[in-house]
């Protein structure tokens, strides 16, 4: 009985350890964001066209945070998929992102993972 237990907490601490080796990003909310394009990108006060503007993010802006996203990035998809797939998760969605020390909305299309 001792050497099954043994066996069995060597395989959970095996397993464990191996997984994230697995991934191939980290989460989309552990990474910072660059604007991208070439121009500036308006940080909106809501998720929509047409919001009022708190600020601007310059183009070429670069240490964006992102705080959350509606609808959330499914992180499966964003973790084992490619760069491609990660800008198209982006370009699906609206994004409250911080940016020193500004919090706002601006498209997923706008960002990029640095």
């Amino acid at each position: 009985m001792i050497r099954f237990r043994c066996v069995l907490a060597a395989s959970v601490v095996a397993v464990l350890s191996a997984a994230p080796a697995f991934a191939i990003a980290p989460s989309p909310y552990d990474m910072t964001y660059r604007i991208r394009g070439g121009g500036e990108t308006a940080l909106l006060a809501d998720m929509k066209e047409g919001a009022g503007r708190v600020g601007t993010i310059p183009a070429g802006a670069e240490g964006i945070v992102l705080r959350w996203c509606r609808s959330e990035i499914p992180f499966g998809a964003w973790q084992f998929g490619s760069r491609k797939e990660q800008l198209k998760l982006l370009d699906a969605r609206w994004c409250e992102v911080s940016y020193k020390g500004k919090v706002g909305d601006v498209p997923g299309s706008a960002l990029e993972p640095e």
